[in-house]
């Protein structure tokens, strides 16, 4: 059987061919479908992998691998029906973003498993997928809120601003529902195993409390249009690096040469 890392290189170099057809042919998605499709399918067995090897643990850590793949599922949905150009640049973004994660899973692996015998729970999986659905629309949400910081300035391109910040918007509360339900699943999960709702000396868990705090307050410009669309849409592409800084961290570990 191929080994989970070799297999994550090959999904690499399929996202990475398929992000650079996206800029040189922009307005042929052929080829762009050539390299992302395979890249899914191999990006699906190498969670497989992680899964198997972890089993019956639940494989921590395993956001750098999963992330790409949950935003793969999303990037049919990522651009809708919205201006070919506008289409484009999401789309370019998205690719580029799963190229990011995968070079971080590459070169920082974190391929250890904590003995967390307590992970036999449906619950653990609910924690870790919600999680990584919601992780996958923060990004989408990020995406858009970029977009809209880059609408020309003219006022004809109101509209467009607009509506990149209501896509950024619809992201962002699918987001964070799902993450909500990580949150849910987890202490749950945490209660029945450890006798307590939150650990709190798990800063995995701390940070994405501290995520949390974060998306409530984009949400909360959104519904009181407290500040100027571009205000908002500054904050809400701050999230791209607040999901880097906050909720991958911890599953990042020392470098490792990719190849």
């Amino acid at each position: 059987m191929i080994p989970a890392h070799t297999a994550f290189q090959i999904a690499g170099a399929l996202y990475g061919a398929a992000f650079l057809s996206s800029l040189l042919t922009s307005r042929r998605p052929i080829p762009v479908l050539l390299f992302f499709l395979p890249a899914v399918l191999v990006n699906i067995l190498v969670v497989a992998l992680r899964y198997h090897q972890a089993w019956p643990m639940l494989p921590m850590h395993l956001g750098p691998v999963a992330l790409p793949l949950c935003l793969g599922l999303l990037y049919p949905f990522a651009a809708g029906d919205r201006e070919p150009d506008l289409r484009r640049r999401v789309q370019q973004t998205l690719l580029g973003f799963m190229v990011l994660f995968v070079l971080l899973g590459l070169c920082f692996p974190k391929d250890f498993y904590l003995p967390f015998l307590q992970s036999k729970t449906l619950l653990a999986h609910g924690f870790l997928w919600f999680g990584l659905a919601g992780k996958a629309c923060f990004v989408l949400s990020a995406i858009w809120a970029l977009a809209a910081l880059g609408a020309p300035r003219q006022a004809s391109a109101h509209y467009r601003l607009t509506a990149a910040l209501q896509q950024s918007l619809r992201w962002a509360v699918w987001g964070f529902v799902l993450w909500t339900l990580s949150m849910f699943s987890g202490e749950l999960w945490s209660y029945l195993g450890w006798g307590t709702p939150v650990v709190w000396e798990d800063p995995a868990l701390t940070l994405t409390m501290a995520a949390w705090f974060f998306y409530a307050c984009y949400l909360h410009l959104h519904l009181t249009r407290s500040w100027n669309p571009n205000a908002r849409a500054l904050y809400g592409s701050l999230g791209g690096l607040t999901l880097l800084a906050l909720t991958c961290l911890p599953d990042l570990g020392p470098f490792r040469c990719p190849f």
